[in-house]
């Protein structure tokens, strides 16, 4: 009796034990593009374990490149991105699988600077413009800022590729170019150098997918789940970032690689009001970039934005009541 007794109890337990057990590390590569502080909810969610708590072990690289980035996006080198929506409707519209799931900044967060001897617009005629890549999100928003301002990329100034943010700013703060297009955080650098200030985004104000995030329909569709969880955990990030201060500025910090902290209250203040519970994609950027890729592309003409876009993910987050219960 003794013995059977012990074995229906051994049994009993080789069935609760599995239950028991840890659930499953999902695993996953992940990128971002630029090291900007639009960024920030990948890499609170790594720090502060949040991707883990969703049960997600995540590679994170930095590609600084959107072009580079979509590519290995494609390639299936990554799983998912965080990138400017320009390339991912270049790499819709040349015919690849991938889609806008999110979108973090909505609206063109870049301003052109220039040397402190150039005061106009005008006065960049013939001059050296730095940007990242051809097709990125610094290449977009430097010929949509200088068609505001009444000039023409390709005709009046010479766009060199550089590289990211802070690459750009070291060019022109040593004089290797003459202008350049930057982010907020590194605006607030450039702006204590004494550089010219030629359009920012309240001037500018473009409707740009500044940065979303990317993935493939193939994702998508074969893994809903992951999908689903790696927005929960961006989600529950910018509630981190939005909540907790102290505790964000060290990262901004570490990522940013600025330790000055009356910048980096400036860059916090500003993303705390950027960065939306709900990060939805809208299609207002995607349908003005879409227009003006026209002008050169015929694939573009007649195409819709909500084409490059599903906010499915983010929607049945929504619905789960996930987002209301952190901000409650």
């Amino acid at each position: 009796m003794r013995c059977r007794t012990v074995f229906t109890l051994v049994a009993a337990l080789g069935f609760i034990l599995p239950a028991l057990a840890p659930a499953q590390m999902i695993r996953l590569k992940t990128s971002y593009s630029s090291i900007t502080a639009n960024n920030s909810p990948v890499w609170i969610a790594k720090d502060k374990g949040i991707f883990a708590k969703h049960r997600l072990d995540v590679q994170m690289v930095l590609i600084e490149s959107g072009t580079t980035s979509i590519q290995a996006l494609v390639a299936g080198e990554t799983q998912i991105a965080q990138l400017s929506g320009g390339v991912i409707l270049s790499s819709g519209l040349a015919g690849s699988d991938v889609v806008c799931i999110s979108g973090l900044e909505n609206r063109s967060a870049f301003s052109l600077i220039a040397q402190k001897e150039i005061k106009t617009a005008e006065q960049l005629k013939g001059k050296r413009l730095a940007i990242s890549r051809f097709g990125s999100a610094s290449d977009l928003a430097a010929r949509l800022i200088l068609q505001k301002l009444g000039l023409n990329a390709d005709k009046d100034v010479t766009l060199l590729q550089v590289g990211g943010t802070s690459t750009r700013l070291a060019a022109i703060t040593k004089g290797a170019v003459e202008s350049t297009v930057i982010t907020p955080e590194f605006y607030i650098l450039a702006k204590k150098a004494g550089m010219t200030t030629l359009a920012d985004p309240l001037s500018a104000k473009i409707d740009f997918p500044q940065n979303t995030i990317g993935t493939s329909r193939a994702m998508l569709k074969a893994h809903p789940e992951t999908v689903n969880l790696y927005m929960k955990a961006i989600v529950e990030a910018i509630h981190y970032f939005k909540t907790n201060r102290d505790e964000t500025i060290p990262i901004l910090s570490k990522y940013l690689k600025i330790d000055d902290k009356d910048a980096l209250a400036q860059i916090y203040d500003l993303y705390k009001n950027i960065l939306q519970p709900l990060p939805l994609s809208t299609p207002e950027g995607m349908q003005l970039l879409l227009g003006w890729m026209a002008q050169t592309d015929a694939r573009a003409k007649g195409a819709k934005a909500d084409q490059f876009i599903d906010n499915g993910p983010l929607r049945e987050i929504e619905k789960s009541g996930f987002v209301t219960a952190l901000y409650r």
